[in-house]
């Protein structure tokens, strides 16, 4: 795990910088714990738990997207939006990590944060950087827009509906910049490269959607901690994005 504890000092004032670009602040805000069960509470802690680990994936993925797009020397604007979305997954990793830690101490879980790149890959830039924007952000954050709405609008907890919605508010940006990154670097690369690319990514974005899919039906089991954004009843499985 990461220390996200945040000293006061000369790097102080870029934390603010990047905390400013939530869409909402949740100062001030706790769940209502009076009635919780223990039951409600553990899984709460540890489902929130879960999401930190996956919003550090996200950013150590965006972070190897923004190195092949510097190689590749693509758009200033590719770049400005993908060091934007690495901040913004940076920024959820520790709201998870801060609204985990409302329902249980995080130091009693084990948050192994190793091993969350993706595979090595012998493509060029171009065709990497590509990869990744088609895979990870059109089909990965598309996915997970209609997921967190699903967990948002099941819970009933108003810290954690502020919670889900600061995620759910900047997954949508990202999956509408995903769209638009492919736009531009299919303009910007080299037209047959871009071919050559999108003739190999595509046959397999059915099995990662549906492996997605899979995963988020996998995961609703109605069990505890629906009210603090954790769980979701089978029949309320989104219908995610085609």
């Amino acid at each position: 795990m990461i220390d996200l504890v945040c000293s006061p000092g000369a790097l102080a004032r870029f934390v603010r910088d990047l905390d400013a670009q939530a869409p909402r602040s949740l100062e001030g805000l706790r769940p209502d714990l009076d009635d919780a069960t223990e039951a409600e509470r553990d899984a709460a802690c540890f489902g929130w738990a879960v999401r930190i680990v996956d919003e550090y994936r996200s950013v150590v993925v965006f972070t190897e997207l923004l190195a092949h797009l510097a190689a590749a020397r693509a758009p200033y604007a590719a770049l400005a939006t993908v060091q934007r979305l690495i901040g913004d997954e940076l920024r959820h990793a520790r709201l998870c990590a801060e609204v985990a830690a409302w329902f249980g101490p995080l130091d009693a879980l084990a948050i192994d944060l190793e091993g969350l790149g993706l595979p090595p890959s012998t493509l060029s830039h171009e065709e990497r950087a590509l990869e990744i924007v088609v895979r990870e952000l059109v089909i990965g954050e598309g996915e997970s827009v209609a997921c967190l709405r699903a967990y948002r609008d099941a819970t009933t907890d108003r810290a954690v509906h502020a919670a889900l919605s600061v995620l759910l508010a900047d997954e949508v940006r990202h999956y509408a910049a995903g769209r638009a990154l492919e736009a531009l670097l299919s303009e910007s690369f080299p037209s047959e490269l871009v071919r050559a690319a999108h003739s190999r990514i595509e046959p397999g974005l059915a099995a990662d959607v549906a492996h997605i899919r899979r995963a988020h039906r996998d995961g609703a089991t109605n069990g505890p901690g629906r009210r603090f954004g954790v769980s979701l009843h089978p029949d309320e499985t989104p219908a995610l994005l085609a």
